[in-house]
């Protein structure tokens, strides 16, 4: 079995989409497949796809039903141990990143690292996580998605949310975590994570925290009330939203 599965999905970013196919084609370790799943773009992605065609192992652009539909395509076609989603926009740290994570990826687990963040194209800052994640922090917090990779094992009783339209890789973890999935702290970040994306801005940002609450108030109330309970100003919020709904 190929070591790792790397999947981009997009939809009508064909600058984005170049960057981050240069990023990994351009890897000194080639152990690798490389798989992109486009949602039917017409910016001129898929000609773009098919100008890369020797360069990746599968491609397909077709419409889809958002982010997590198009995520779950990607692990279906995968057949890497492990699963990296680095989507349209997104680069890996330099030529030779993958070459020292592979050496680094030997247990059934979730990994994860610090990650750069990058806006029109200036790289800003160091995201650090815990050493350890407990229970309060896969709760309350995000581990961004390009930061992570997944053995291929934790996917096969579970795909992400089709439903939400955010925050599914949230839900996801937290899911993982309370299954004793083992999470492990890689030092040496690997992918820098464009921040022009969707969930990284404006309206859809502020979106992305109304549908985490929701869903951390309608699926996992025990743990809502444990973290939440006594904060006035997130018992507020929710209120708001479910007397909007």
């Amino acid at each position: 079995m190929l070591k790792l599965s790397i999947v981009t999905i997009n939809y009508n970013d064909s600058q984005g989409l170049k960057k981050t196919v240069e990023s990994v084609i351009n890897q000194t370790y080639r152990e690798f497949e490389y798989i992109v799943i486009d949602g039917g773009s017409t910016d001129g992605s898929a000609e773009y796809l098919q100008n890369q065609d020797q360069n990746l192992n599968y491609w397909i652009s077709e419409p889809d039903n958002g982010i997590y539909n198009a995520m779950n395509k990607g692990i279906v076609k995968a057949t890497g141990e492990y699963l990296l989603f680095l989507n349209s926009g997104d680069v890996l740290l330099n030529d030779e990143i993958l070459k020292n994570i592979v050496l680094n990826l030997n247990q059934k687990a979730v990994y994860y690292a610090p990650i750069y963040l990058d806006q029109d194209n200036e790289t800003k800052k160091k995201v650090e996580y815990p050493l350890q994640i407990d229970e309060k922090f896969a709760f309350t917090n995000t581990i961004c998605q390009q930061a992570v990779i997944y053995h291929s094992s934790v996917f096969k009783n579970n795909f992400f949310d089709e439903n939400l339209k955010y925050i599914s890789d949230w839900k996801m973890h937290f899911v993982l975590f309370k299954a004793k999935i083992n999470f492990i702290h890689l030092n040496v970040p690997f992918a820098i994570y464009d921040l022009n994306g969707l969930t990284s801005k404006g309206e859809t940002k502020y979106n992305s925290h109304k549908e985490r609450l929701k869903v951390q108030f309608l699926e996992f109330l025990y743990h809502f009330l444990k973290y939440y309970g006594t904060n006035k100003r997130v018992l507020f919020k929710v209120l708001k939203i479910f007397l909007r709904v």
